[in-house]
Formats: C-alpha cells, structure tokens, sequence
C-alpha cells in the first residue's frame, strides 16, 4: 500500500474524529496563505491567488456539508491541502 492509500484508510475508518481536525487544518491554512498574500501590494495575481485559497477550503467544507461520500470527501481535503501547501510555497518563495 502506498502512503496515499493508508492515509485515505485512516480518514476513513476514523471519519467522525478526522473531518473536523481536518476543517481546522484547511482554515489555518488559508489563513496562512491570505496573510502572505495581502503583505505584498494587492494585484491582479494576488487576487486571484485569494480565491484559489478561498477555493482549496471551501470545496471541502462544501462537501462536508453536502454529506458527500466518505472517499470524495477525504479527495477534496487531499486537494485543498495540496493547493494550500503550493499556494504558500508560491507566495512565500516570490
């Protein structure tokens, strides 16, 4: 089994305890992500990476709140996650 699958059996077997820890995750992350975005002058590509931000949080939660399938629930977490981390090392790096 590869690393993406054990995680996925975790989040799964252990749903209840995982999702909100995981809303929280994403939250912070944002927050991260936006703080590091405003310090530099706001522009075009400064706002568009605000809603790839605002985009990486809310699809979970959207799905959360739609009572999605477990597994599409734990791939819209993995996608936001992975979409914060980027955005951060973007904003961060340049």
């Amino acid at each position: 089994m590869n690393f993406y699958s054990k995680l996925q059996q975790y989040y799964l077997s252990k749903f209840y305890l995982i999702f909100p820890a995981a809303m929280i995750i994403l939250a912070c992350m944002g927050a991260f992500v936006t703080y590091f975005v405003t310090q530099n002058k706001m522009s075009p590509l400064n706002f568009t990476f605000l809603f790839l931000s605002v985009l990486g949080a809310m699809t979970y939660l959207a799905a959360i709140l739609s009572q999605a399938p477990r597994k599409t629930t734990f791939n819209f977490f993995v996608f936001g996650f992975v979409l914060e981390i980027l955005l951060l090392i973007w904003v961060m790096i340049f």
